[in-house]
């Protein structure tokens, strides 16, 4: 009873103390929450993805690099393409989702750079996202100024590394209600040739199932930002699509894959990593060495050089001896022993001393040299 009535006695002090200390873990777990969402959204990863080649019929092997939801993220954009020029693609793709709709779309320069940095490894093409239309003028000028295709609701063909022929449509976001399908794509089975399709949300696929297309590239879900560790491969959630991120199977034997994108919502993300994509279809070892392949592997080669190495066959040359050598040099050993000097010759005067040496040694006679 006396602990009760302290209990009561002291309400007000332990309820001020309880909030205080209720206050200050939720800082700190708040804290540690901002702090590993804000570095899981740097954590930018480069995925590779393996299709068979029949995924796009008769386009044969290639490589491309997708890059979707950049987000105003000049940073993870220019790690981005770093990871590009190792991956070595046939063709890059930009999903849309350049800018953040609350963000001012400030200093375009490093836009304009970038885009021309990604057109030197690859041909580039662009579709809109729907953020995108709040700075749409700003965009399309950054676009043109960077020589990028933008294709808003327009096919281009293609060509690919072994010649065959892929149709690339690019569709206006349908969030946006600026997709126009009937223009760019034709019914189910009158296509020639394989079509990729670009499409920034997933959920659009669902107003093309009368059109010919076979492999569709998304983004848009951002993964939805919050994955589940739990399970194994990592299970996404996003309220926007039943389609999270990854690779999905679609009506008629065809194939959609959505990014989780490269920028993220509030500059956070949790078990949802940002990435770019490398998508392979089918096996591009059988493509010829292209000629940076070829120069590159003729720079590991040693070089030849004019001057000939030792070896076991080609014995080295003595080297010769400079004159302060030869002089060191010790006197050459003989068997042979020198002949006596001839005897002098005699002295009419009757004198034991023998007369001076001559002046000029060209009258000394030659001794025989050692055998």
């Amino acid at each position: 009873m006396k602990f009760i009535k302290r209990i009561f006695k002291h309400t007000v002090r332990n309820f001020r103390r309880y909030l205080a200390a209720g206050l200050l873990c939720t800082v700190v777990l708040g804290g540690v929450v901002v702090y590993y969402g804000k570095k899981s959204a740097e954590m930018l990863e480069c995925n590779y993805l393996q299709l068979p080649e029949d995924t796009l019929p008769g386009a044969g092997p290639m490589r491309i690099a997708f890059v979707s939801d950049i987000h105003n993220n000049p940073n993870l954009l220019k790690t981005a393409i770093e990871q590009i020029k190792n991956a070595k693609p046939d063709l890059i793709l930009l999903g849309g989702d350049f800018i953040m709709v609350n963000q001012r779309f400030m200093r375009t320069r490093w836009l304009i750079n970038s885009l021309r940095e990604m057109a030197e490894i690859a041909p580039v093409f662009a579709i809109l996202g729907n953020q995108d239309y709040e700075k749409l003028g700003q965009l399309e000028r950054v676009l043109q100024t960077a020589e990028i295709p933008l294709l808003r609701n327009e096919a281009r063909n293609w060509e690919t590394p072994t010649g065959g022929t892929v149709c690339i449509v690019g569709l206006g976001d349908w969030n946006e209600g600026d997709e126009d399908p009937h223009s760019c794509m034709l019914p189910v089975g009158e296509e020639e040739s394989a079509v990729l399709l670009l499409s920034h949300d997933p959920e659009s696929r669902w107003l093309l199932r009368q059109y010919d297309w076979d492999l569709m590239l998304s983004g848009h879900t951002h993964g939805g930002q919050i994955g589940n560790p739990f399970k194994t491969p990592t299970q996404f959630i996003s309220f926007r699509s039943s389609m999270p991120a990854g690779l999905f199977d679609f009506e008629g034997g065809r194939s959609v894959f959505v990014s989780r994108g490269l920028g993220s919502i509030y500059g956070m993300r949790f078990f949802c990593p940002p990435e770019i994509n490398i998508i392979d279809i089918g096996d591009r070892s059988s493509l010829p060495a292209t000629a940076e392949e070829e120069e590159s592997a003729d720079s590991e080669t040693p070089a030849e050089t004019d001057t000939p190495q030792p070896s076991e066959a080609q014995p080295e040359q003595a080297e010769e001896s400079t004159p302060e050598q030869q002089d060191e040099l010790p006197a050459p050993a003989t068997d042979t022993e020198l002949p006596p000097p001839p005897p002098a010759p005699a002295d009419d005067t009757g004198l034991d001393t023998p007369p001076p040496a001559p002046a000029d040694d060209s009258i000394i006679p030659d001794l025989p040299m050692p055998a």
